[in-house]
């Protein structure tokens, strides 16, 4: 297993953090740029905000076109992107050495100084809409969209990250500038570097291309307690089949909960050996995609389960589903099944650290959700040291029925299926 330097941790002129891990054994460098604030902290009247400004920072600054802002991005021989979650907003590329301080240079150009071109802001909010009517096309995630909507039911952490439609058509250049200078500064910066530039260089170039202004957005409020509603059917008679996406909340990203529940996740649903794949498709041939994920933030998390179906097979499907979550819990867990997921995640996490795109996302991921650096042996060992009890306890504290969100898209209601639908 690769070793590298721990990391440091560095408060940059302007008061943005950096993260800094040297690699001595690569020629490439990794760089990214987050801003601590996603769709789950803005307002109602902001909704859609991150994503629609991650998009408009391609499209010009005070000295860049979008056409200038794409070839200097291209120019450079490397693979940079960009993405908007629920709690951050993150630039992110990677190039060779010597080209490090031109894209410094260009991330900082477009995360300080973005101009939202008046003659481009139209086109990008259609641009958006279709991206968002792309999401309803697709079954898949629709179904999660509406998913989280429900599990985090009057809580912004359940809004969808693209915001609406209508939000999308609301908004204006003059508030989408606002919504910048209060959340692009340095309170809410961080940096992020792997490579082999030493670090006084690396803070040199820094100070010099990225002049954060002062200030703090705290955001919205992140609460700790949700409602939710029970069972939700989406009614879409012109889809073929039923799509079901079934889950709880579980405990947050910095639990160590979280290590069990991974592993559970696995054996639950994470391959073509874990337990509802082998019910729901290859001893009943009820379904093509079927699986199970866990995803964490800042104050909870979320454990579910997807597949899709004939209409027809719905109920048995549910019934399925329900039944094997109950195996899980009274039947207990071989220590094959158990052995086999440790070993998947192991090679999983061994795998992706072998790739800079991974460590460099490792390092804000650490820091964001923990404050702290869980080198890989560390983080290697505490997935070893979870056993058949730990499983059995987060599985019997978590994955009770009466907590389960249940919501399908398709021609079929889950009237009857499940409890009825309710807030709570």
């Amino acid at each position: 297993m690769l070793k590298l330097p721990r990391p440091r941790r560095i408060i940059l002129e302007s008061g943005a953090r950096l993260l800094y891990q040297c690699n001595p054994v690569s020629s490439a460098v990794a760089f990214g740029v987050w801003i601590t604030r996603g769709s789950r902290d803005e307002k109602p009247s902001d909704r859609g905000f991150s994503h629609f400004l991650e998009h408009m920072v391609f499209r010009g600054t005070r000295k860049r076109s979008a056409l200038e802002i794409a070839f200097d991005l291209e120019s450079v021989g490397g693979q940079w992107d960009a993405f908007t979650s629920k709690e951050v907003t993150c630039y992110h590329g990677k190039v060779l050495e010597e080209h490090f301080e031109r894209l410094a240079d260009i991330f900082a150009d477009i995360t300080l100084a973005p101009s939202v071109p008046s003659e481009s802001f139209a086109t990008e909010k259609n641009i958006i809409q279709e991206e968002i009517r792309s999401v309803a096309d697709s079954p898949e995630e629709s179904t999660y969209e509406h998913f989280f909507q429900n599990l985090f039911y009057d809580n912004q952490l359940g809004y969808p990250v693209t915001g609406s439609i209508d939000d999308i058509a609301g908004s204006t250049r003059r508030r989408l500038l606002g919504f910048h200078r209060r959340t692009y500064n340095a309170e809410n910066a961080v940096l992020g570097f792997v490579g082999n530039i030493p670090l006084k260089k690396v803070v040199s170039i820094l100070n010099r291309k990225f002049a954060f202004s002062p200030g703090k957005d705290t955001g919205e409020k992140k609460f700790t307690r949700y409602s939710g509603k029970r069972s939700v059917s989406v009614k879409r008679p012109d889809l073929s089949q039923s799509h079901l996406c079934a889950g709880v909340r579980v405990v947050s990203a910095s639990e160590r909960e979280r290590y069990p529940l991974h592993v559970l996740s696995n054996i639950f649903g994470g391959g073509v050996s874990s337990r509802i794949f082998q019910s729901l498709r290859e001893e009943s041939g009820l379904a093509y995609s079927v699986f199970s994920s866990v995803n964490f933030w800042k104050d909870t998390g979320a454990f579910s389960t997807f597949f899709s179906v004939d209409p027809k097979n719905l109920p048995r499907g549910v019934d399925l589903y329900r039944s094997e979550i109950e195996k899980l819990k009274t039947g207990g867990i071989r220590k094959e099944e158990l052995e086999s997921s440790v070993a998947q995640l192991k090679g999983s996490v061994i795998f992706g650290a072998e790739n800079i795109d991974s460590r460099l996302f490792r390092l804000f991921h650490n820091y964001f959700y923990y404050d702290r650096y869980i080198s890989l042996p560390v983080l290697i060992k505490n997935i070893e040291k979870v056993g058949i009890d730990d499983l059995m306890q987060v599985a019997e504290k978590y994955l009770d029925d009466k907590e389960h969100t249940y919501v399908t898209i398709g021609p079929r209601s889950l009237k009857g299926l499940t409890n009825k639908a309710e807030r709570r």
